[in-house]
């Protein structure tokens, strides 16, 4: 158990808003020594997920691109606490963590309790399978950055396979269920990866790989405006890949994809992709209250709904302030907004003062669709504007790079952009081994 004289803020999750948040906090309060800003996470780096589909590709390397928390939290004045959220006593404002053993299986670190005075909840999502049979089995997945190591480890071995297979005609088969932006940005990207496998001596002919994304509903990226959606389904099919909407999934087997119609598809690999939903162990929590998506139900002030002193960010929690009444949409677009503002309510906080409600100020959408093209809408004063091809890339591209400011500030950033350009002129486009 931890104690400690200052007010501690304790934030769960190391994510985009986890981390955020922490950055701005340990900067202001805990570099004033007005508050102990502590960031728990079950691992020691950070990669920003929307670039998980890169990783993927091996275009991201991990090694150079991930922030390590433990060097982060020292030159950011937070404290890193390493382990995995266990339980929740919110009378006694404690957590529990469970224990820590290492890849041998040998124990590390026992339980242990982390106290707070204001603990904010922002573990992210991760994929919802909606209970159909066989995603457990024979699907892969985008969590994390484990995730998509395996995933490309996985892909480089099937291709080489292929492409030194006797039967001629053998083909690759790639199946990704889910249209929205993971599933697009990663068909876009495997095909663009492949491709320059392909050029740089890979063996794989482009016509033995078969991608195909599958969308249960009639349109590619859900909530976009209808030029956006087909902007992207257009991009796709120039770049061979098949989409497929208007198309449910019934299950899943060893080596296909089954449609709810019957039709049966050949699949090597199946990504799920068709949507998210928080860790279920947030329902076993003490007090707190969740949707069916096990998200957090907060209020206007971001405030878990039957605890004290507990707040919710990210996609873990469902935030009140969409269009028709709806919750508003598990976006990095939103988990920076409300890590921004609750650096200012938490400053309120701690003099006993509250101030107005969240509100969330839509910006747009933007979808990656391989290295040199993007698509998006940007919301103007009276409609939202459509930009496409190069422009729009150079703007996705700035969103990672306004991420690393608020982690580094300008000056290293910009390192880092400079840094990028020059290693990615003296390296391959994509990496191709596993980690």
């Amino acid at each position: 158990m931890t104690h400690s004289a200052m007010p501690t803020i304790l934030i769960v999750g190391g994510g985009a808003a986890g981390l955020e948040l922490a950055s701005r906090l340990g900067r202001s309060l805990g570099r004033r020594q007005q508050a102990r800003i502590v960031l728990l996470d079950c691992a020691p780096t950070h990669i920003w997920k929307p670039l998980l589909h890169e990783v993927v590709s091996g275009a991201l390397n991990t090694g150079m691109d991930e922030v390590n928390y433990f060097s982060h939290g020292y030159h950011n004045d937070y404290q890193f606490e390493y382990g995995r959220m266990l339980g929740l006593d919110s009378q006694r404002r404690r957590i529990r963590l469970s224990e820590v053993r290492d890849g041998n299986g040998q124990l590390l670190c026992q339980e242990r309790e982390l106290a707070y005075d204001w603990l904010v909840m922002a573990v992210g999502a991760q994929a919802n399978d909606f209970g159909t049979p066989g995603v457990a089995e024979y699907a892969m997945f985008l969590n994390n950055v484990a995730d998509a190591q395996r995933l490309r480890l996985r892909i480089l071995e099937l291709a080489f396979a292929v492409a030194h297979a006797r039967d001629a005609g053998k083909t690759l088969n790639i199946a990704i269920i889910g249209g929205g932006a993971t599933g697009v940005e990663l068909a876009a990207e495997l095909h663009r990866a492949l491709f320059e496998l392909h050029l740089y001596g890979g063996r794989l002919p482009p016509e033995c790989v078969q991608i195909c994304v599958i969308e249960g509903a009639k349109h590619l990226l859900g909530g976009a405006i209808p030029a956006l959606s087909a902007f992207a389904e257009q991009q796709l099919r120039a770049s061979q890949v098949r989409v497929m909407t208007d198309s449910k999934v019934a299950r899943l087997k060893a080596g296909a994809v089954v449609l709810q119609q019957g039709e049966e598809m050949a699949a090597d690999i199946t990504v799920w992709a068709a949507g998210v939903k928080a860790p279920d162990w947030l329902a076993g929590l003490e007090g707190v209250r969740c949707n069916d998506k096990q998200q957090l139900l907060v209020d206007g002030h971001l405030r878990c709904q039957g605890v004290q002193n507990i707040y919710a960010i990210g996609d873990c929690a469902a935030t009140p302030g969409g269009e028709g009444g709806r919750c508003l949409p598990a976006t990095a677009q939103v988990a920076h907004q409300q890590a921004r503002w609750l650096v200012d309510e938490l400053k309120l906080q701690l003099t006993g003062q509250q101030g107005p409600a969240f509100r969330f100020h839509p910006h747009g959408m933007l979808v990656a669709l391989g290295r040199q093209c993007a698509v998006g809408s940007l919301t103007g004063i009276k409609r939202e504007h459509l930009v496409a091809g190069r422009g729009a890339r150079l703007i996705y591209n700035g969103l990672y790079r306004q991420h690393q400011r608020v982690l580094y500030g300008w000056r290293q950033a910009g390192m880092l952009y400079l840094g990028d350009k020059l290693r990615k002129s003296a390296q391959p486009a994509i990496k191709f081994h596993g980690d």
